[in-house]
């Protein structure tokens, strides 16, 4: 591959890197992941929601299972991960081809900038009618159609933009200088992701002082299974009700002593009645507004993330307007040295041995395997917290921020112990870690109930090193794939992994519902779909023979090709 430059004084090949700079081109990318972030927590919890209301209005699903037996295996959990699959569907068609086709664009905001835009403010638009639609719209039917709409224009428009985000800091950046910046990208990422972590919480905690005590105790409000805002008490505890035999309410319960383990878990937990030996003893009450069934309602939560993006891309704007001098892929065309396009090999075509093809094979199907578990956990996790611990998304998603800061926090680590130990190595012993701590977790909470105090020990300890241990897997995975096939297949390999990768993005969230959904429902399988994808995987990779090197042999041509495949 050759180049040729043009107006090369315009970008000068600085030897160290221009941090505020680099952060300023982080924009972008922190805006991209705060929308993921608040997409990822909260759309899984509306949907199910609306879902489940849907099929409540025909009887309920095991009604409609009887009425359809072909469809005794579909589940809530498994529509609602289904639909979460929609960006890494859109992820693998379109953002290759955007991608692409910023590349060859020309204007006075450069290769990238148009499609960012053009695209976040529509994408912040559609982002904002999400919930709009699935609260303002009474008609179910109605409502999940229109939903369903702006989150498949949702998550189009993403597409288009995304890729060209993430090319910004290589254009920015000189190739010498790539992995420093990448970090400083990984940070405004995190703080993106972070941010939409604990966004709900803050807005809550802001409209209650600014005297917003509606909205602040409807974003706290409890919910029952179908998503209803359950009428509290002052001290937030849910209002029972109590029924008599043929279900008529008689007053508030008062729960009798030798009942009252019994109380306390229906209570905590995601029933709506207090059954006793088939006799229905007390319902929560559900919050109607003139006979109209009310809904948690996340819509101010999105406008706040759409808005903090618009003013990022801002920023953005304003940024590249007065360093565009800099932008080096202004100045640099590449092409092939006979003027044409590689053309992509296929595994059986490729110039290795028969055991480095047979350890690629086994790599890329242990990545799958191994990406199966960890993609399965995102649209589940907010659903999990409601339903078995309680815990409402706007606190959920700090849970999720834990994890996320665990994993950010041991990348660098997982690094070092990759090339001290091997990448292989360190891989099996993250594997071995969520296995152990994420089967314990599960166990636990089938032993001892899912509000008890060692439960929730032991779920705060696979939260954490949990977290560590995916960091040891992913830091990990892409070097050992392209160690593989060396310097002269970078291309070819990274293809081939995220192959692997976005495939698993599609079928774990799928699959991992269909598991949910068999066990009624409940959501604490969402670890065992996990442990065994790993232990899966970690079968897989202790096959593996190839992908290390040696200690005194060159690799930067390695990090500079993991960071390009990041980018």
């Amino acid at each position: 591959m050759s180049e040729k430059t043009k107006g090369a004084s315009a970008a000068p090949q600085t030897q160290k890197l221009n941090y505020k700079r680099t952060f300023l081109i982080g924009l972008g990318f922190m805006a991209c992941m705060l929308l993921w972030s608040i997409y990822n927590s909260y759309v899984p919890v509306i949907l199910k929601a609306k879902f489940t209301e849907l099929f409540a209005a025909e009887g309920g699903i095991d009604a409609f299972h009887q009425r359809v037996p072909a469809l005794a295996w579909l589940s809530v959990p498994l529509i609602v991960n289904a639909i979460m699959t929609i960006d890494n569907i859109f992820g693998v068609i379109f953002q290759p081809f955007f991608g692409k086709k910023s590349d060859g664009t020309k204007s006075k905001f450069g290769k990238r900038m148009p499609y960012i835009i053009i695209g976040l403010p529509i994408c912040a638009v559609f982002f904002c009618f999400i919930p709009v639609v699935a609260f303002s719209v009474k008609a179910i039917a109605l409502s999940i159609a229109l939903m369903m709409a702006v989150v498949i224009c949702f998550n189009f428009v993403m597409s288009i933009w995304r890729s060209p985000v993430v090319s910004l800091m290589p254009d920015f950046t000189p190739s010498n200088l790539q992995s420093d910046a990448n970090a400083v990208i990984n940070i405004m990422g995190g703080i993106g992701q972070v941010l939409g972590f604990v966004i709900g919480t803050l807005v809550s905690t802001l409209a209650g002082l600014f005297g917003l005590n509606g909205m602040a105790e409807m974003l706290k409000a409890k919910t029952n299974t179908l998503g209803q805002i359950l009428a509290t008490n002052p001290d937030g505890s849910v209002i029972v009700d109590a029924v008599d035999k043929l279900g008529n309410v008689t007053g508030l319960y008062e729960c009798p002593a030798d009942l009252a383990d019994k109380f306390k878990v229906f209570f905590e937990g995601k029933h709506d009645s207090f059954v006793v030996d088939g006799v229905t003893l007390a319902q929560k009450r559900v919050l109607t507004v003139d006979g109209v069934v009310q809904y948690v309602n996340y819509t101010p939560i999105f406008v706040v993330a759409a808005i903090i993006a618009v003013l990022s891309l801002i920023a953005l704007v304003a940024f590249y307007k007065k360093n565009k001098q800099y932008d080096l892929s202004a100045a640099v065309e590449l092409e092939t040295a006979d003027g044409e396009k590689p053309k992509k090999i296929k595994i059986r075509d490729l110039p290795i041995s028969k055991e480095e093809r047979k350890s690629l094979l086994l790599m890329l199907a242990a990545l799958f395997f191994i990406c199966n578990a960890t993609e399965a956990i995102i649209p589940n996790f907010t659903n999990f917290a409601e339903e078995t611990l309680a815990v409402k998304p706007i606190y959920s998603t700090l849970m999720m921020a834990v994890f996320a800061v665990s994993l950010a926090a041991f990348g660098i680590p997982a690094g070092t112990l990759g090339r001290k130990i091997g990448r292989k190595k360190t891989i099996i012993i993250g594997l071995i870690g969520c296995i152990v701590f994420f089967g314990l977790y599960l166990a636990v909470s089938q032993i001892f109930g899912n509000q008890s105090t060692v439960t929730w020990i032991s779920f705060w300890i696979a939260l954490v090193v949990g977290g560590a241990c995916v960091g040891m897997i992913n830091i990990n995975t892409l070097p050992l794939v392209l160690a593989i096939g060396g310097r002269e297949f970078v291309g070819t390999f990274t293809g081939y992994y995220y192959t692997a990768t976005f495939s698993a993005a599609v079928s774990g969230p799928i699959l991992c519902g269909l598991l949910i959904g068999l066990f009624d429902n409940d959501y604490n399988f969402m670890f065992l779909f996990c442990a065994l994808a790993f232990i899966i995987g970690l079968l897989i990779i202790t096959r593996v023979k190839h992908g290390e090197v040696s200690k005194d042999e060159d690799t930067s041509w390695l990090d500079e090709a993991v960071q390009n495949a990041d980018d």
